[in-house]
């Protein structure tokens, strides 16, 4: 009977928290709260200021500017994609191996009737 509450009670409590904190490292490790955040940020900080400059040159820094924004804007949403389908990913992997834990027990004991079903018939 403790074998049946360690598989079925205590185990998966232990399996969950585990897929929990994998997936939450994973979210973090891509940092997408951070990148959300500075979405429209410039690329690298990238951003040039310029004074008493002729309205050619502010025309320059300003489409300058604004092309490190829109490089910065792209490579964080592709990476704010590429973090959430892997999170995604792998939390539905690890749910899969979570809930192939709770139907192993029942998974063997058929393996086995059939096993010894086959060999009946053999």
């Amino acid at each position: 009977m403790f074998y049946l509450t360690w598989w079925y009670f205590d185990e998966p409590q232990y399996l969950w928290r585990s897929i929990i904190i994998i997936t939450r490292k994973i979210y973090f490790g891509f940092s997408i709260g951070m990148l959300v955040s500075t979405l429209f940020d410039p690329w690298k900080k990238d951003v040039v200021y310029v004074e008493n400059a002729s309205l050619d040159v502010k025309f320059k820094v300003m489409l300058d500017n604004l092309f490190s924004r829109c490089i910065g804007f792209v490579m964080r949403f592709f990476t704010i994609i590429i973090g959430l389908v892997i999170t995604g990913l792998i939390f539905i992997f690890l749910l899969i191996l979570f809930l192939s834990w709770l139907l192993l027990p029942a998974i063997i004991i058929a393996l086995f009737i059939l096993g010894l079903k086959a060999v009946n018939n053999g």
